[in-house]
């Protein structure tokens, strides 16, 4: 009995932990498919020296001090090319419609106010009552 429950205490923090695993991954493919050309941009800043000297298309022509940029413009075209293959990677590409159909909600008061009337008091001034200020006396 105590061994089933720790199963099933385990099972479900396991499919829990599943589940934030699913979360980030699905979010890391979102920003790597979004800001994949900034990635390629940072990959270029950080392996600068490597390119230049091992990728460069111009590297045997250090007059044109292109450092490895040509290198970067053609990994942005591939990447661009395959924005274009698959029109589907865009953003701007995509339209989303969304179409319910719900009944009519009717409307029905949360509470219902009745009116009471009370009956009206008048009030009466006393007899003893000054209208007037008290001044003090004058010496």
């Amino acid at each position: 009995m105590i061994l089933l429950i720790k199963y099933r205490l385990f099972a479900s923090i396991f499919a829990l932990a599943l589940k934030y695993v699913a979360l980030i991954l699905v979010f890391l493919g979102l920003l790597v498919q979004s800001f994949s050309k900034l990635f390629i941009v940072l990959d270029f800043q950080l392996n600068r020296s490597y390119i230049a000297q091992n990728l460069c298309v111009n590297r045997n022509k250090p007059q044109m001090h292109c450092n490895g940029k040509c290198h970067m413009m053609k990994v942005m075209k591939q990447e661009q090319k395959k924005d274009q293959d698959n029109p589907e990677r865009k953003a701007e590409n995509k339209f989303e419609l969304i179409c319910a159909d719900y009944p009519q909600a009717k409307l029905t008061p949360a509470f219902t106010f009745t009116a009471i009337s009370y009956p009206r008091i008048k009030e009466t001034i006393y007899a003893g009552f000054f209208t007037t200020f008290f001044h003090p006396p004058q010496v």
